[in-house]
């Protein structure tokens, strides 16, 4: 076999695992509650380390608009007002 062959083989497979994980890991950070978790169960069947498994069972902060999609606090019993304030002419 040609070194450069598998050189270049290495080097997709490496690129693949990069642009899979990260694609991944976007979907999970961005994507709303209802895409988050089909995706965490079907990651949990697959072999993965265990700081990945630990990382993928930690539970999701419920936001007090009742949305789930983790933007608000887990602390935050009542939503914020917005104070509108005048502008200094």
């Amino acid at each position: 076999m040609n070194a450069h062959f598998l050189f270049d083989v290495f080097q997709f497979l490496v690129v693949a695992a990069l642009v899979v994980g990260c694609g991944v890991y976007c979907l999970l950070t961005l994507a709303p509650d209802i895409v988050k978790r089909p995706l965490r169960q079907l990651l949990l069947r697959c072999p993965l380390p265990a700081f990945v498994t630990a990382r993928l069972r930690q539970p999701t902060a419920t936001g007090a608009c009742g949305s789930s999609c983790g933007a608000c606090p887990s602390g935050a019993a009542t939503p914020q007002t917005v104070k509108w304030h005048a502008r200094k002419p």
